[in-house]
């Protein structure tokens, strides 16, 4: 028994090593033949041993693995790890310009959706072209200063998109949501969106852009959101960091007052004096993402200030 399985393991070894065989010849000769024509143009001796190098890898195929193992690397960095400097800006076009719903297409199957979608542009984007890959789809968002420009997904709860993408693919990068407890009308007194903040600027690792003295003294302070009814220009007026809470995550107030101290509080906590006045009638949104160690949240807030 423990020689048939033996001989098995050996005949899948003999056949691994075959294949590979073929693709490295296939591989290194077309480098042996660059490399050959190179050196019949300029007979210099280092394109001579170039040559001879990758004749001999034509049958190297610890070389062919070598260099798909590469190959897979580089596509990881690429991936988990490549800065998105995709930065975007909301001007008068995007905040004044209407909403074309021009059919919405994206590579479904890129290993980076976040830069895929990110470089959509807001005012043709179709909401319901998007929901045929996921119907929890409820709005778009976009962050004047960052790359933050995505789809907005809601699930029943608040752990779902920590791990799975807007394909619905379990993704550890997860997808930017829309608090559950939250009405997709964006009629509550504050909307609360979430994001991972990601080592390569995607998701909400951008978010990052707002708490430098660049983006305060440069930007408009804008966030614009999308859903079925149009858009919804909102004004930041505090950013900060704070060890985690659900004070910021109160979503709705019965009392005014309450409310009013408690925009009041968001506000003094912010490290950039915004100059924007505050009242009870005034609807916010609120984008909540983790610090680089994750100890502490790092907490945007804007007001409404058009729609």
């Amino acid at each position: 028994m423990i020689k048939k399985i033996i001989d098995i393991f050996e005949k899948i070894e003999d056949i691994v090593y075959k294949i590979c065989l073929i693709f490295s010849k296939g591989f290194f000769f077309y480098f042996y033949l660059l490399t050959d024509l190179l050196y019949k143009i300029i007979p210099l001796s280092f394109f001579k041993k170039l040559k001879e190098f990758f004749k001999e890898k034509q049958t190297d195929t610890v070389a062919f693995l070598f260099v798909v193992l590469l190959f897979f690397v580089g596509v990881f960095i690429d991936v988990y790890f490549y800065p998105n400097d995709d930065i975007k800006h909301i001007d008068n076009s995007i905040i004044n310009g209407n909403v074309s719903y021009k059919k919405t297409s994206i590579n479904k199957h890129d290993l980076n959706l976040y830069r895929s979608y990110s470089k959509m542009d807001i005012n043709s984007v179709s909401l319901a072209d998007l929901r045929k890959d996921n119907d929890e789809i409820v709005s778009w968002l976009m962050v004047d200063g960052t790359s933050i420009n995505y789809p907005i997904v809601k699930g029943n709860d608040n752990d779902y998109y920590l791990n799975h993408n807007i394909m619905k693919d379990v993704k550890s990068s997860g997808w930017t949501f829309m608090d559950y407890r939250n009405s997709i009308d964006l009629s509550d007194d504050n909307t609360i969106f979430y994001g991972h903040n990601l080592i390569n600027k995607t998701g909400f690792g951008s978010l990052i852009n707002l708490f430098e003295k660049k983006w305060y003294d440069e930007s408009n302070h804008y966030v614009v959101v999308l859903n079925d009814k149009g858009k919804y220009i909102y004004e930041v007026f505090s950013v900060y960091t704070i060890e985690p809470e659900l004070y910021y995550l109160q979503n709705n107030f019965t009392n005014k007052n309450d409310y009013l101290e408690f925009l009041t509080t968001l506000k003094n906590r912010s490290i950039f004096n915004f100059n924007l006045n505050l009242n009870s009638k005034d609807k916010i949104i609120t984008l909540s993402t983790c610090t680089d160690d994750n100890k502490e949240r790092r907490v945007v807030h804007a007001k409404l200030i058009k729609k």
